[in-house]
């Protein structure tokens, strides 16, 4: 047995190896409160996931599981109550997922393995799953026409320039945020492509996290103060919900929300309109977690250690 003395020595030796340790995340922060989902009874816990709303709050689209389909449902608020969620006016054929309506609410982006042109194929890819196929993605877009939408156009190669390009976000500007698979490395990486004159640039690495990490589902800020996204790989292929922050011309360190959150293995981030909340999608259902306390403690740049 050791002696206290021993003892003393030995913890502070490992305290101080820790304490100067390189540190994959940042201090965690405090957070809300998460709550439960579920609108009115129209969410299904076990199916459903990456609620999407407009900026008024009134209309919500979320997508549906049933068995390997996928779909993209929509629901409105009316006098209070959401109605029964119905299929998508530009859903329903194709495996469709990820909905995300645009800041200002004037047009939606959806993944979907629709074939890209009249006569082609669906799309399909063998990423995950011991290289079984399974259904690709690519990032579509639909216009808001009065109170409906009209149909899904194909974001263009410039963007979709594989066979799996998922999970959009967008900035106010039209700064699109999405995944693609590296073949080579085996995770998921963050893009990001810029809107300028009608046309997305040429995607670069969106520069969130360390390279050499798995990354999933970006919620960018209208303003791109902010960041929240799954990172790192914890059970099938999914990571840990963080949140990073602007600092001049580059991403802080990913800030990790904690095992409250984190325990029931989230994903699908989305910000709600007032900027402020985030929904994510766990094992046990849809969630909603505000995030003013992270905004309002905002971390300032992690002092290098001595």
């Amino acid at each position: 047995m050791k002696s206290a003395p021993l003892i003393a020595c030995s913890l502070c030796v490992a305290v101080c190896a820790y304490l100067l340790a390189p540190r994959a995340f940042a201090a965690e922060p405090a957070v809300g409160t998460p709550r439960l989902v579920t609108l009115n009874g129209i969410i299904n816990a076990d199916s459903d996931d990456t609620l999407a709303f407009t900026p008024d709050g009134n209309t919500v689209f979320f997508d549906r599981s049933e068995g390997p389909h996928k779909t993209i449902l929509i629901s409105h608020k009316v006098n209070g109550t959401w109605t029964k969620p119905q299929v998508a006016s530009f859903s329903g054929q194709w495996f469709d997922q990820d909905p995300l309506v645009a800041p200002d609410g004037s047009y939606l982006l959806f993944d979907s393995d629709r074939p890209i042109t009249p006569d082609g194929k669906p799309l399909v890819q063998n990423y995950f799953g011991g290289g079984k196929a399974a259904p690709g993605a690519n990032i579509w877009k639909v216009e808001r026409k009065g109170d409906g939408w009209g149909e899904p156009v194909w974001l263009g190669p410039v963007v979709n320039n594989d066979a799996f390009i998922d999970f959009a976000s967008l900035a106010a500007d039209g700064t699109l945020y999405f995944l693609r698979w590296d073949t080579d490395a085996k995770i998921m990486h963050m893009w990001r492509s810029d809107y300028r004159d009608g046309h997305y640039l040429p995607p670069t690495s969106a520069g969130v996290g360390d390279a050499t990490v798995s990354i999933h589902d970006p919620a960018v800020a209208a303003d791109q103060s902010f960041i929240v996204f799954d990172y790192g790989k914890v059970k099938g292929g999914l990571g840990r919900l963080c949140i990073a922050f602007r600092e001049g011309d580059h991403w802080g360190k990913p800030i990790d929300l904690g095992d409250a959150i984190n325990k029931d293995i989230p994903w699908g981030p989305h910000l709600a309109p007032d900027g402020k909340t985030v929904y994510y999608t766990g094992q046990s259902g849809i969630w909603e977690l505000p995030l003013a306390q992270v905004l309002q403690q905002r971390q300032k740049p992690v002092a290098a250690t001595r």
